[in-house]
């Protein structure tokens, strides 16, 4: 075997330690804290982090798919996990997830990396540095994700969870959100449009819309939770403002059964979301924009947790990270409903997600 390398990285926390360690426990952990400029597939269903746990992956980079597994080899609850390749491109790849106390609500997060590179000593001693630089940036975005992720926790953690039910046609928003959602605590059940299910213990009904989206499609999945839904208390519905999907007009009408059932239903307009997964900043890794309404993914889907869980909050969302002023009167801002921006100037946001 060829020469260990060691990586370490470091954060602290505001959060106790065992609210951090169970965040890690939880579905969708990996998923959430992959970055999404790289091309990482899942294989299978999402599972809870266990000692034993194996987690297939497949990894896309420059176009050549590779198949790669890790096994968990070491779990000690509040204080560490392991997590090992049993193949891969690595020679050898050990990571330990290590977790201490700091004070009651703080802690400090050490990732502590040990690989080897699958090649000959002259050529392991030039492409190290790179794989350490791109180490770097992918765990200065996991542990920003980590930070943020677990204040939102903090601060929403005496809201009950939520079960929901996700509806969309493969929006590109799905994932992010179901991440996020599943691993503040919240149960998401996923469906389509078309395969109305009956769920009738969710209390939250989110639609992920886009222009394609048929307005009596909108329209069945409200009467399937009027029929099934017996406990749902909140209906959202979702639109990309910036792709051209300006749906509201009939929102009111159409959410009249719901709002007689004492469903608190909202409609909320993004503008760009930016993600280098997907959208303008997909297309064009340049484009910043000042003058367009934009928000970030992770303040949007935050963001959406934050109106699924505040009673007060109900009607038209102007979703927006840039703007103050509403587009009509109908709609009220981010600004209006006093929701706390994780990134408030494009600089900011393109750093974290981006850099």
């Amino acid at each position: 075997m060829g020469l260990v390398r060691k990586f370490v990285y470091k954060s602290e926390i505001e959060c106790p330690v065992s609210a951090l360690f169970a965040w890690h426990l939880r579905q969708r952990a990996f998923e959430r804290l992959t970055p999404p400029w790289l091309d990482v597939q899942v294989k299978g269903m999402p599972k809870l982090l266990e000692a034993g746990l194996k987690l297939d992956l497949k990894v896309t980079k420059f176009a050549v798919p590779l198949n790669c597994s890790f096994k968990i080899t070491e779990l000690e609850t509040d204080k560490l996990f392991v997590d090992e390749q049993i193949s891969g491109p690595f020679a050898f790849w050990r990571h330990e997830h290590r977790f201490e106390a700091i004070s009651d609500e703080r802690s400090l997060m050490n990732d502590e990396i040990r690989f080897t590179l699958p090649v000959g000593f002259i050529v392991d001693g030039f492409a190290a540095p790179f794989m350490e630089r791109d180490l770097k940036r992918m765990f200065r975005y996991r542990h920003e994700t980590l930070k943020q992720d677990l204040s939102s926790y903090m601060r929403n953690r005496l809201f009950a969870r939520q079960k929901i039910l996700l509806s969309s046609r493969q929006s590109p928003l799905a994932e992010p959100l179901v991440s996020y959602l599943t691993t503040q605590g919240h149960s998401v059940c996923e469906n389509t449009f078309d395969g109305m299910t009956n769920v009738d213990d969710t209390g939250t009904c989110i639609a992920l819309c886009d222009q394609n989206t048929d307005i009596s499609r909108l329209e069945n999945l409200i009467k399937d939770r009027l029929s099934h839904g017996r406990n749902l208390k909140v209906y959202i519905e979702i639109h990309d403002a910036y792709a051209g999907d300006n749906s509201n007009e009939n929102f009111h009408r159409r959410c009249e059964p719901l709002r007689a059932a004492s469903v608190r239903c909202m409609y909320i307009r993004t503008g760009a979301v930016l993600s280098p997964a997907f959208g303008v900043l997909k297309r064009n890794r340049g484009w910043s924009s000042e003058t367009q309404p934009w928000i970030a993914v992770d303040d949007m889907i935050a963001a959406v947790e934050f109106c699924m869980l505040n009673d007060a909050i109900e009607g038209q969302i102007h979703m927006t990270a840039n703007q103050k002023k509403p587009p009509t009167k109908d709609f009220r801002t981010l600004f209006d409903i006093q929701y706390p921006l994780r990134y408030s100037t494009l600089k900011a946001a393109r750093s974290h997600i981006l850099e």
